[in-house]
C-alpha cells in the first residue's frame, strides 16, 4: 500500500476554505485499527495505563459519601447524574498512603461485565495508541495487591509502564466476592 503525502490530505472546498481529510502523519487507517487505545493516569509519582474501551467517562473528583462497612478499598459512594457508583481508591489498593487532594484529581467512571464504578486517581496525562506488539501480557513481580492490578506491561520505546486489569480491580474491591445487578440478586465469584 503507498502511503499518502501530508499534502494530498489538504484540499481547497468551494468556500475557500481549506480542510484536512485523513491523517497527515501518513498512518494508514488500517494500521491504527491494530493499535489499542490506553488512557495514562497517575498514582503518586508512578504512571499507569488502563484501557480506554473500558472508559465511559473522566470526571472531575465529586462528593463522596462514606458507606459504613464497604469494602477497604471503598471510599464511598458518589453521585453522578443521579446514579449512585462505588467510588475505588487505587492508591488504596496499591498499599500507598492516603495523597493529598489536587485539583488534577480525577474519577475514572469505568465498566466491567454490566456494573460501573469510579476509580479514583491523582491525575490523567494522555491517551496513547499502542501496537499488539508494544504489550506483553506479563504480571509484574511481587505479592502486594498493587502489583496484583497489573496484567499486562506496554514497552513504549524506553518507557515501560504497567496496564491496570480492571477485572482485578472489581475483584479486589470486592475482596473476592462481586454482587452482580441480576433479577435474583445473587454475588457471583469473578475469577483472580
Amino acid at each position: 500500500m503507498k502511503i499518502k503525502q501530508a499534502d494530498q490530505f489538504l484540499c481547497e472546498d468551494d468556500a475557500g476554505i481549506f480542510a484536512i481529510r485523513g491523517s497527515l502523519d501518513g498512518e494508514l487507517e488500517e494500521e491504527y485499527s491494530e493499535k489499542e487505545q490506553f488512557i495514562g493516569l497517575k498514582i503518586e509519582d508512578e504512571e499507569f495505563y488502563l484501557p480506554i474501551a473500558i472508559v465511559s467517562e473522566i470526571v472531575m473528583l465529586l462528593p463522596i459519601t462514606f458507606v459504613p462497612q464497604s469494602g477497604k478499598f471503598i471510599e464511598g459512594v458518589i453521585n453522578l447524574r443521579g446514579t449512585i457508583l462505588p467510588a475505588i481508591n487505587l492508591r488504596k489498593m496499591m498499599s500507598l498512603p492516603k495523597g493529598e487532594v489536587s485539583p488534577a484529581t480525577r474519577i475514572i467512571i469505568v465498566r466491567h461485565l454490566d456494573m460501573h464504578i469510579g476509580v479514583i486517581v491523582d491525575a490523567i496525562t494522555y491517551v496513547i495508541s499502542l501496537y499488539p506488539s508494544e504489550i506483553e501480557d506479563q504480571s509484574l513481580p511481587g505479592k502486594t495487591t498493587g502489583s496484583d492490578l497489573i496484567s499486562r506491561i506496554s514497552k513504549n520505546g524506553d518507557n515501560v509502564t504497567g496496564i491496570i486489569d480492571i477485572t482485578k480491580v472489581f475483584y479486589t474491591a470486592g475482596e473476592g466476592k462481586l454482587s452482580l445487578d441480576g433479577d435474583d440478586g445473587a454475588s457471583s465469584s469473578l475469577p483472580a
